[in-house]
């Protein structure tokens, strides 16, 4: 075979090489494409869990403390020197009949079991911007809706959680309101003096479902939150029936006849 022949076969060679593709080109390509996918879900699934660790981390502490408190509590029936619960008020009327005892002078709602202990902000206009700056001072009471110790429906709303960096002290003053149950006691102060009502039941619902905010023909209370935590989706409603009060002047009842009609949407908050 001379020297030609050799440049032949090499060139010929070369160029068959040439034009065959790998033949696991393919595949190597969707492997890759899964690979970066799941990179990409991997970081943004570790972003997200970091970021709802920065917003929702007061939040998620009062929920670790309550795990730790709540054996105590339940063992002693009482925190925040007042008793938590009681299935008739005389159980805990000795406790509370004491002569020494001392009243806030403020208005505050106070919940032991759940470490509740703010003011309560009468909101002169039933406007959302109006009720969401309120609610960082403390409990909203909603207007045109019953004082505590009145015939009628009392109407309480504050966060469940809130941006710790811009919704006040009290943005997640709620934040346990969902571990209430029946027979505990929820403690209105207004006006120097000392109103007790006692959980009935609780309610979730839809902003829509503006019906929880009608007045009641007896004294009750409904505190409500927004639910799921985190979001506002829905509202939490927990129901109490007044079972303790001072004698109450009736001159400084309010003729339900004045109250304005109510909106078409509850609060966001």
């Amino acid at each position: 075979m001379d020297s030609s022949q050799k440049i032949h076969i090499n060139v010929t060679g070369r160029g068959n090489s040439h034009h065959q593709k790998p033949p696991h080109d393919k595949p190597s390509k969707k492997r890759s494409l899964w690979v970066s996918f799941f990179q990409f879900v991997g970081l943004f699934v570790f972003f997200f869990l970091i970021s709802a660790l920065i917003i929702m981390g007061p939040t998620l502490y009062a929920q670790v403390n309550f795990l730790f408190a709540a054996p105590r509590i339940e063992e002693t029936n009482e925190n925040l020197g007042l008793p938590v619960a009681a299935p008739d008020y005389e159980t805990i009327a000795p406790k509370l009949d004491t002569p020494n005892k001392v009243i806030p002078k403020d208005n505050r709602i106070v919940i032991p079991k759940i470490d509740v202990d703010a003011p309560i902000v009468f909101v002169p206009k039933a406007n959302n911007q109006i009720i969401l700056e309120s609610i960082k001072e403390g409990v909203a009471h909603y207007p045109g809706t019953a004082l505590p110790g009145r015939a009628g429906n009392v109407f309480l709303t504050g966060h469940s959680s809130y941006y710790w960096w811009s919704g006040g002290q009290y943005n997640q003053v709620f934040a346990l309101l969902y571990q209430l149950d029946a027979n505990d006691l929820v403690y209105i102060y207004y006006e120097g003096e000392e109103y007790i009502y006692k959980m009935r039941d609780s309610i979730v619902v839809l902003p829509t479902q503006t019906e929880v905010l009608k007045q009641t023909t007896t004294a009750t209370l409904s505190v409500m939150t927004c639910t799921p935590i985190g979001t506002n989706l829905k509202r939490l409603i927990v129901r109490a029936d007044l079972i303790s009060s001072p004698d109450v002047d009736t001159r400084k009842i309010d003729e339900f006849s004045k109250i304005p009609s109510i909106p078409v949407f509850l609060p966001l908050y």
